[in-house]
């Protein structure tokens, strides 16, 4: 109700499926030989009916066609929905929408798009800036009241507060935890009659964040989408910077054939303890440089395998940044800290998502 839109709506067991089912639109047969009809709608939660009756007459055609069946004055007899209309009360062969159900909008329902930001750079100049739709594990996403979610999900739904104009929500995952302030104006007032006094929310303001870097999401007029509204759409946009400091390595065996390395134990002079929970075993090895340094040195134990490699290597960090919202600099200039015959560097610029820079030959 409200915007008119389609509404896609989970039932269970639904007899027109014969099984779970989303919907947004059914066809269901009249029986000829009744006057009226009932369906049930089972959701999660949920229970509705709704009773119908119409029109029989039964019509000649011709003595080669026989007859046939013309039903109209279909009427909604009852039903628990907040709303419903029959717009075309003539049912046919040829189907189409015979009676539309309508639900109250939900009111205090926020939506979050999380996006994380890419570009391209050879250490020189940033191109074809873009940004995908990713998802985040929250262990939980709380108000001050409540927690209100938890799960991996690449957009949320959160409720807002309807007697207060500012929500605060906590975001916290196994990495971060991050805050964000939203303000609004309330509308309470009667538009639908079915519903009664609502309260509407508009005019939403991003208030403090501790997010890389947030925006509106746009209408279909690419305009601000700053009311709530119902089926949601996303209202604000949460975008994560591209991590500049992650160095890809790639294991070969000769001649300069990809190989998979068993890897138990991945250890460096600036971080604590192994990067690894358990055995890692691949062809490829994501490691993430000190971002407070212009050396890293990594030492990597293999499995069943008493020799450390030690990987150690220096860069440059350069006067690029892959976004005005993001403070870390392009990493380039990568270079061995000594030299080695087994290892050498292939790219001196590393990049998100992670390209190839070091490679390691392994007997």
């Amino acid at each position: 109700m409200g915007t008119g839109k389609g509404d896609t709506v989970y039932l269970r067991n639904f007899p027109m499926v014969g099984e779970d089912a989303r919907l947004i639109s059914f066809d269901t047969v009249l029986n000829y030989f009744l006057e009226s009809g009932r369906l049930d709608f089972e959701g999660d939660g949920t229970s509705n009916f709704l009773t119908f009756g119409y029109n029989v007459k039964n019509q000649f055609i011709s003595e080669e066609c026989g007859s046939s069946f013309v039903l109209s004055d279909l009427t909604v007899l009852e039903h628990n929905f907040d709303s419903v209309r029959v717009i075309n009360s003539s049912p046919t062969k040829a189907g189409g929408t015979n009676i539309e159900i309508y639900r109250c909008p939900e009111t205090d329902t926020l939506t979050i798009d999380f996006n994380q930001l890419f570009a391209t750079t050879n250490g020189v100049t940033i191109t074809n800036p873009r940004s995908d739709h990713i998802s985040h594990d929250f262990n939980l996403i709380t108000n001050p009241e409540d927690s209100v979610f938890s799960g991996r999900v690449a957009t949320v739904k959160l409720p807002v507060s309807l007697i207060e104009n500012q929500t605060v929500f906590i975001f916290t995952t196994d990495l971060s935890t991050d805050t964000l302030q939203v303000t609004y104006d309330r509308v309470t007032e009667e538009r639908y009659p079915p519903c009664g006094t609502q309260t509407f929310i508009t005019d939403i303001t991003i208030g403090e964040h501790t997010f890389d870097s947030m925006s509106y999401a746009l209408d279909d007029d690419d305009e601000p989408l700053r009311a709530l509204v119902d089926p949601q759409e996303a209202n604000l946009r949460v975008f994560g910077c591209p991590p500049t400091n992650l160095l890809q390595v790639n294991f070969v065996s000769a001649p300069n054939q990809s190989t998979t390395v068993s890897i138990e134990s991945i250890t460096g002079d600036h971080f604590e303890g192994n990067l690894l929970t358990s055995v890692y075993s691949s062809n490829i090895l994501p490691l993430p440089v000190d971002l407070g340094s212009t050396i890293s040195t990594f030492y990597i134990q293999y499995e069943n395998n008493p020799v450390v490699e030690t990987l150690s290597v220096q860069y440059v960090f350069s006067s690029l940044r892959y976004f005005k919202a993001c403070p870390n600099p392009v990493i380039t200039g990568l270079s061995l800290v000594e030299t080695s015959s087994s290892i050498r560097v292939i790219n001196t610029t590393l990049q998100y998502p992670a390209v190839s820079n070091v490679e390691i030959t392994v007997d």
